[in-house]
């Protein structure tokens, strides 16, 4: 069964362990976790200003594609916020990892 591509919304600052865990979190609740913070890291360098452009456009890309942007955190950095308004004007939708698994709640109620 196909899955909905969830992209993880996070501070640039948030700890590695930190991503992984809502990653593993949303994979838990039925979606495959695009993290650009955790996983395009690996190759590009956010020291070289150069990079850090190319981060944010890959980045960017990649929320394009996925059906909805999970805000992970307690709070909303700019970056993030950057985030958020680019998938909102592409009607992607926003929610929490907690209205997230409120979500999925809901549905797996229904379905008893």
């Amino acid at each position: 069964m196909d899955k909905a591509f969830a992209y993880i919304c996070a501070s640039a600052e948030t700890a590695p362990r930190i991503l992984k865990r809502y990653c593993r979190t949303v994979y838990e609740l039925g979606y495959v976790p695009i993290c650009p913070t955790l996983s395009d890291t690996q190759y590009l360098s956010d020291e070289s200003p150069d990079e850090l452009r190319d981060l944010h456009s890959i980045a960017l890309q990649k929320l394009a594609r996925c059906r909805m942007l999970v805000v992970c955190g307690k709070e909303v950095s700019h970056g993030m916020s950057v985030e958020i308004g680019f998938a909102e004007k592409r009607h992607i939708i926003c929610t929490t990892l907690a209205g997230l698994a409120k979500i999925q709640e809901d549905l797996d109620g229904a379905a008893e």
